[in-house]
């Protein structure tokens, strides 16, 4: 029999009672777990101490967990020698949890997932007490252990990568790859004709030499993130990106981007309508260097910020202004700056979210008139989970594009409307180890005032990313 001095020394304060930090603690472990089992706790119907534990629970659900834990050490002491105290010592540690003692659960919970590895909710409430208290690698290597398990429900398995994607995300160090390939039947951007009127020459029709490129297209790509909390609220953030885009048989027309970014990430809370609504506070500074066909094409330099605020339980809002200028490596002189601001909001419908966005963008240059101009564009995104394994994003976009100078071949200036659709499917069945591959399809539109700029694009990817 276990030794009574196995269960920590009461840690309840005089008065007892619940912390919010305990509310918090029972919504991330046991009512978590118990939620994934439907109410059960499934091999800890032991004999020793049944009573005992189903005494303690009523008092742990009437807000009673220090009388519950006196019990438990009194039924744990009392246990016949080679009796599984399994019951007992788990739910000791509910009380613990219950009074917002996770360090203490903590002590219970390991050697009990140690010893009965088959009893997954108490492997998982373990993982999650890990996860609260920023032990995040003992967190992930428990929760992947669960994960693994043969004969893991599907909701639970799926609860479990959760829990794991959000480890990834607040890990000080986090590697993403970028991968794609599709077919390309305009690689070149070329017009999309073979003749155009020139009013300018008395309307008459040019044959245009350049011609559209079809091409395989292999993405590769990687973005490094580093992350350095600085307090519970405030983190530095930086992040370091490549990728190229590589034409098959057709290199000139190969793209690359390399980029450098860093600034500070505030997460906060806003009383709404007197409840406190997370919101999220960014900034940052980035460059980047383009290139075309292995040549350099463009240095850029930009600034943004970020606000992104929770209004309600099924509402968010979020604003992007930005700034930037741009050197190009063959009009040196251009050197166009702009800035933009983007708007969206989002809502909750049915199985996903709703997202509709508002951007508006402005580019000017001193020396280089064509380079001059504005857009306008709205979107609309809704991204939804479709039974356990489908996810479904369909996105559509409204681009216009002005240009403040008149093109004097086309005695006009240049007007764009740009209709763009897409959707992205994923099916959680093919996914590998956290790897999910995607399909992607898209089509865009484009009518200009300037038939030389009319394009119309279709493009069928193929992806992967990354879950947990």
């Amino acid at each position: 029999m276990p030794s009574p001095s196995l269960l920590p020394s009461p840690p309840f304060p005089a008065q007892g009672g619940t912390t919010d930090a305990a509310a918090v603690a029972r919504l991330i472990a046991a009512a978590f777990v118990a939620a994934l089992f439907c109410g059960g706790a499934p091999g800890l119907a032991a004999p020793a101490g049944t009573a005992a534990v189903e005494t303690a629970q009523r008092l742990i659900a009437a807000g009673e967990p220090e009388a519950a834990y006196a019990l438990l050490r009194r039924a744990l002491r009392d246990a016949p020698e080679g009796a599984d105290t399994s019951a007992l010592r788990y739910t000791a540690a509910q009380a613990l949890l219950a009074g917002g003692h996770l360090a203490q659960a903590a002590q219970l919970l390991g050697p009990l997932a140690e010893e009965r590895p088959d009893l997954h909710h108490a492997r998982l409430d373990y993982a999650a007490v890990l996860f609260d208290l920023g032990r995040d690698d003992e967190a992930d290597a428990v929760f992947r252990q669960v994960r693994r398990a043969e004969g893991l429900p599907k909701a639970t398995k799926r609860a479990v990568e959760g829990f794991l994607a959000h480890l990834r995300a607040r890990q000080r160090w986090r590697l993403d790859f970028d991968t794609g390939l599709w077919r390309d039947d305009n690689v070149n951007n070329a017009p999309e004709r073979d003749t155009v009127a020139i009013p300018a020459f008395g309307g008459l029709r040019f044959t245009l030499d350049q011609k559209p490129v079809r091409a395989w297209v292999a993405r590769a790509g990687a973005r490094l993130r580093w992350r350095e909390a600085l307090n519970e609220r405030l983190s530095l953030e930086t992040d370091a990106s490549l990728a190229r885009n590589t034409a098959l048989r057709a290199s000139a027309h190969n793209r690359s981007w390399a980029g450098l970014s860093t600034g500070p990430r505030l997460h906060y809370a806003l009383d709404v309508g007197g409840r406190p609504r997370p919101g999220l506070f960014s900034a940052s500074l980035g460059v980047e260097r383009r290139w075309r066909g292995g040549e350099g094409y463009a240095k850029g330099l930009w600034a943004g910020l970020g606000l992104e605020q929770a209004v309600a339980r099924d509402w968010r809002l979020g604003a992007f202004p930005r700034v930037w200028t741009t050197r190009y490596d063959r009009a040196r002189d251009a050197k166009p700056w702009g800035r933009s601001l983007a708007l969206y909001a989002s809502r909750r419908a049915g199985p996903g979210w709703l997202t509709a966005g508002a951007k508006a963008a402005r580019e000017t240059a001193e020396a280089c008139a064509p380079c001059a101009g504005g857009s306008r564009e709205a979107s609309l995104r809704y991204t939804a989970d479709v039974g356990q394994d489908w996810r479904v994003e369909a996105r559509t976009a409204l681009v216009r594009t002005r240009f403040d100078a008149e093109e004097w071949l086309f005695r006009t200036r240049r007007r764009d409307r740009t209709v763009e659709a897409g959707v992205t499917l994923s099916h959680r069945a093919l996914a590998w180890e956290g790897y999910l591959p995607e399909l992607i399809l898209d089509w865009s539109r484009t009518r200009s005032t300037i038939p030389l700029y009319d394009r119309e694009t279709r493009t069928l990817r193929v992806g992967v990313r990354r879950l947990f």
